[in-house]
């Protein structure tokens, strides 16, 4: 039915953009029309039953629907709902009209009952003015039939007009409630859809602030977060002194910290707007265990924690499910751990069942021996802002947005969040999980220098923290670079040389990171059809059609790890190798 409707609005060429108060308008406009003309088709067979010849309400009849369809077709070019409604009660006041006068039967005709569908017809289409017309044109019409049936009374008594006084008065009760309902119905139903389409306006324009504003605040701080981050991470690799070593490595760890919040906050913008996607892949339990508990051990061991991590019974070496996700929730789940143990220590463990179907239940708990988690609790900690108390999160911080978002992202794989156990000699969070078992994964070596020396590479960053830290990227995987300060000088670059590989930041002066983008693929230097590669600190998604337009293959999200720049290289060396 509903594909019916598209076709026919399609050809009339009503308009999905228009409010919604229009459409439905335009639409009571066509669909009484077709359902008079539809019904009236079958009235006509009706009539044929009774009379078995062909009769003047036939032509009557075939009148009204050659007309009606006309004006139905009318539509395609003219959209004007108060329009119709004036057409439509001209042509009903004139049938019913029509049909009393011949035989001079006035109120008596069979079709004076069709009058009080008039003010409800233009209440619809034309709202409160046109119900109101119509009940002051249709009380006329009764007024001058009752005139002509007084006029030409029946064969009975003289004088004997009850009959006619009678389906008078009825007429006019029935003409004045249609009229009381369409206004009370049909213009509080459109003042509802007007409010109702404002406030979806609201929320729209809403949303669209709160993207920008999402927007700006992630790149605004992934931007000083690339530097610490980056910096922490080369100075560690340095092979500097032992001290020196662990407060590199804290800097990182606090970086990392702030990250993670201002990805909890993406991370629920994007779950509220349903855009959210998983990515299932193969990946290693193991593997994830381990290294979760190796991003752990160093703050674990600072608080005098032990953390162990290990898979339990028999667990498939590779299954496909979103690494990412299942760390992140595991990352919180252990983050937690370690914030509310002050002694003991903590184990992240998996398991696994296979089922009847081939698939996996994968398990995985993190447990603890902390203060445990009070049962009326219990619930409350899965929701949004919620952290035990307000007690708590003066003592220990944090955003309370962790847990709930755990809860979301298990829901968004199929699989589900909870604590398995808890009292004052630990708690046991349990992540819960139905994944596929592929051919087992393949580890990848190491990507060699010789393999990236070769690679020319231009970066192209208004910050300097940022050029600095890509740079120490680069010459770790054995790759020199040429840098440029703003989008004209990269784009300058890029004509007189060519690249390989651009790294070019969104947010430049002079030129933008996508206009810069647009410029070299308009233009005839030698790095016209160089890999593009958009470095920003937007993580959302409203910019991807610009993003494509621009001609930039690839974007990676500030800040930038050193993991992410060899996995791009990988890909292009294994793309050229290929080839």
């Amino acid at each position: 039915m509903q594909s019916l409707v598209n076709r026919i609005e399609r050809a009339l060429r009503i308009d999905d953009d228009a409010s919604a108060e229009s459409i439905m308008r335009i639409r009571a406009a066509w669909a009484i029309g077709a359902t008079f003309a539809v019904t009236q088709f079958a009235n006509m067979f009706v009539l044929w039953a009774n009379y078995h010849r062909w009769t003047y309400d036939h032509t009557v009849t075939v009148i009204c629907i050659t007309i009606v369809s006309g004006l139905v077709a009318l539509i395609r070019w003219r959209k004007n709902p108060t329009f119709y409604a004036a057409a439509y009660s001209a042509l009903m006041l004139a049938g019913i009209m029509g049909s009393a006068l011949p035989d001079r039967t006035g109120v008596n005709s069979a079709l004076v009952p069709f009058i009080a569908l008039g003010p409800i017809m233009c209440g619809f289409m034309a709202g409160r003015t046109g119900a109101i017309a119509f009940f002051v044109a249709g009380a006329a019409v009764l007024c001058f039939l009752y005139q002509v049936s007084l006029s030409h009374p029946p064969l009975m008594a003289s004088g004997d007009f009850a009959r006619e006084t009678n389906r008078f008065a009825q007429g006019l009760f029935a003409l004045g409630l249609s009229t009381v309902i369409s206004i009370l119905v049909s213009a509080r139903s459109y003042l509802f859809l007007s409010e109702l389409s404002d406030a979806a306006d609201r929320a729209r324009k809403a949303e669209v602030a709160k993207s920008a504003f999402l927007a700006t605040i992630s790149h605004e701080l992934r931007t000083p977060l690339n530097g610490v981050i980056g910096l922490a991470d080369s100075l560690a690799r340095a092979g500097i002194p032992e001290a020196e070593q662990r407060l590199a490595k804290t800097i990182g760890r606090s970086g990392q910290g702030m990250l993670r919040i201002l990805n909890d906050l993406l991370d629920l913008s994007k779950i509220e707007a349903g855009k959210f996607a998983i990515d299932p892949h193969p990946v290693s339990p193991l593997e994830l265990v381990r290294q979760v508990v190796d991003t752990w051990r160093e703050t674990a061991h600072a608080k005098g924690l032990s953390i162990s991590g290990d898979c339990i019974g028999e667990v498939p070496d590779v299954v496909l499910a979103d690494g990412l996700r299942v760390s992140q929730i595991l990352q919180n789940f252990v983050s937690n751990a370690v914030k509310f143990t002050d002694a003991g220590g903590i184990t992240v463990t998996a398991s696994a069942m296979i089922q009847p179907n081939g698939r996996c239940l994968l398990a995985f708990r993190v447990k603890d021996t902390g203060r445990g988690v009070p049962d009326q609790l219990v619930e409350r900690i899965f929701e949004r802002f919620e952290q035990g108390g307000a007690g708590i999160a003066r003592r220990y911080g944090g955003t309370g947005l962790g847990l709930p978002i755990c809860r979301d992202l298990a829901a968004l794989m199929g699989g589900s969040v909870g604590v398995e156990r808890t009292g004052t000699d630990g708690t046991t969070f349990l992540l819960a999980l139905t994944v596929g078992v592929p051919q087992p994964l393949q580890r990848e070596p190491a990507l060699a220098a010789d393999r990236t020396s070769k690679l020319r590479v231009l970066v192209a960053d208004d910050n300097e923290v940022n050029r600095l830290v890509l740079g120490e990227y680069l010459r770790s995987l054995g790759v020199d670079a040429d840098f440029a300060a703003d989008g004209a000088a990269c784009v300058a670059l890029a004509e007189r040389a060519r690249y390989d590989l651009i790294l070019i930041d969104k947010e430049m002066p002079v030129l933008t990171g996508l206009e810069a983008s647009r410029a070299i693929r308009d233009g005839n230097g030698p790095s016209m059809a160089s890999l593009i590669v958009l470095v920003t600190g937007d993580a959302g998604d409203a910019d991807h059609d610009r993003i494509l337009r621009a001609g930039v293959d690839e974007r990676i999200i500030k800040p930038v790890s050193r993991d992410a720049i060899e996995a791009l290289f990988r890909r292009m060396v294994d793309s050229s190798e290929a080839a």
